[in-house]
């Protein structure tokens, strides 16, 4: 074997130590995992704990333990299915280095998809009436692996002209140019980035679904396996 090869080599053995957890590890994450579970299904109490966390135990809710960001470790995945709207949510923790951490939070619905590519699309809790029924918005979150959390990312949005005849105010009118299939529906996408927010230009379908697959779709949908806290 020459050098390069040795050199190789000894560069992956590194890097795979690096990324590879003791018995012990693992083991401290399910005994975390476990209590989490417990004290969520009897006492209603989410990590980490505080009265915020607090929610009504109930056999509506679910939890389930998943690697859903594709980094080799299980995440402890609860999600309230019985409340108010806005306290519908999953929340996403890791326990690693002794410490349970919230990596994430998503609005708690069917729709709610995790890929394999570290991207979680997931519906907005609340409508907007320029949509109609032929669409509803998403926010599109991207794991961070250097923050080791998820960060918002994107926000869909539409403009459908039997709904709505301006825009943003009454001197943006419906952008007909862009409706190239001419169904009177346009949309767009709203970046975060640099704490800004910056809107796209208006889309027909099909270059919305193209960018939609190229930024979310580039994943396979990874199934949760989702149990009920029933006690």
């Amino acid at each position: 074997m020459d050098k390069a090869s040795v050199e190789d080599t000894t560069e992956a053995t590194e890097e795979a130590d690096a990324t590879t957890e003791s018995e012990e590890d693992v083991n401290a994450r399910t005994v975390a995992y476990n209590e989490a579970i417990r004290a969520f299904i009897e006492e209603g109490r989410i990590p980490p704990y505080e009265e915020e966390y607090f929610e009504e135990p109930s056999e509506m809710n679910q939890y389930a333990i998943c690697d859903v960001n594709s980094d080799g470790k299980d995440e402890l995945l609860i999600r309230v299915n019985d409340g108010a709207m806005a306290s519908l949510c999953i929340y996403v923790f890791l326990y690693e280095n002794d410490e349970m951490r919230q990596i994430g939070t998503f609005f708690a619905d069917d729709t709610t998809t995790f890929y394999d590519n570290k991207v979680v699309t997931s519906p907005l809790s609340h409508g907007a009436g320029s949509w109609g029924e032929n669409f509803w918005g998403v926010d599109i979150c991207v794991y961070n692996e250097e923050l080791g959390e998820y960060e918002y990312r994107y926000v869909t949005d539409a403009w459908d002209s039997s709904i709505e005849d301006v825009w943003h105010g009454e001197d943006q009118v419906f952008p007909s140019e862009a409706d190239k299939d001419g169904n009177g529906m346009v949309y767009y996408y709203i970046e975060y980035a640099n704490d800004e927010y910056v809107e796209s230009e208006p889309m027909d379908d099909e270059a919305y679904y193209a960018w939609f697959d190229e930024v979310a779709g580039s994943g396979n949908p990874i199934v949760i396996p989702w149990e009920y806290a029933v006690r």
